[in-house]
């Protein structure tokens, strides 16, 4: 009989908070080192063209029961999401490492899927930028979202800018086709812009970022002139407890505008 090793991580989780944080993973990635400890579950990955970047952690309260030794999983986020995707609303989902065999064990109800877990050697660590972006706004996914599908067909790419009054996205596009979304403080839950600021982006890469989240998330959207953009928001919002969780978004500009 095989002697069983102590798993390096014991946790169960809802699965709308599971699925939200390997969601936001996946908007950038097919494959992520996933960091436990011993209070947290962190990701930070950067995409395969160097363009982007997420943070993304949940805090031990996310979880219904954790327990984790520090170490690094490699996980491979598409299955992942697949496995999750069966998951029903109200669902909890149990993990466990199998140390023995290296592969992570998720249970959802009666269903038992063991997923390999992969070398993390050749998987980059990232380090999230300490970044003076003079612009902030405080805006609703669903606020944008409009616009974003609106400029698909028109561009790809779009510009964010800030002035004291408005944040807007413009997207310019061959034959004098444009999008052009404008909110004002009425439309927004923030807004500190001292100097108007404008920057360039990939459209597929803000689309992804965005539509990861939740409709009615508050995104936190940093930017500057020709500078990255930060995105923060929170994840696994609990109505009694407020967040446990955030993502970080880090998306670097274009630099062909004119």
């Amino acid at each position: 009989m095989r002697r069983r090793c102590n798993p390096v991580i014991k946790a169960r989780i809802s699965a709308e908070h599971l699925k939200e944080f390997v969601g936001t993973v996946g908007a950038l990635v097919d494959e992520a080192k996933l960091s436990v400890a011993e209070g947290e579950m962190i990701v930070k990955a950067v995409d395969p063209s160097h363009v982007a970047m997420i943070e993304a952690r949940l805090d031990k309260t996310a979880f219904d029961s954790y327990e984790a030794a520090e170490a690094e999983l490699g996980i491979d986020v598409d299955k992942f999401r697949s496995v999750l995707a069966v998951a029903r609303a109200g669902d909890m989902v149990d993990l466990e490492q199998d140390t023995e065999l290296n592969r992570l064990v998720v249970t959802i109800g009666n269903l038992t899927r063991a997923m390999p877990l992969l070398d993390t050697a050749g998987m980059p660590d990232p380090k999230v930028p300490a970044l003076d972006l003079p612009a902030t706004v405080k805006v609703a996914v669903e606020e944008i979202l409009q616009g974003l599908k609106a400029s698909k067909s028109v561009s790809d790419h779009i510009a964010l800018s800030t002035s004291k009054k408005v944040f807007r996205l413009v997207c310019e596009g061959d034959n004098q086709n444009r999008v052009d979304l404008e909110l004002g403080k009425k439309q927004l839950e923030k807004l500190d812009s001292p100097e108007e600021q404008t920057s360039l982006f990939s459209l597929e890469y803000f689309t992804l970022m965005v539509g990861s989240l939740a409709k009615d998330r508050i995104l936190n959207i940093s930017l500057g002139s020709d500078l990255p953009v930060r995105i923060t928001a929170d994840l696994a919002v609990d109505d009694l407890t407020g967040a446990q969780g955030e993502v970080t978004f880090l998306l670097a500009p274009r630099i062909d505008r004119e």
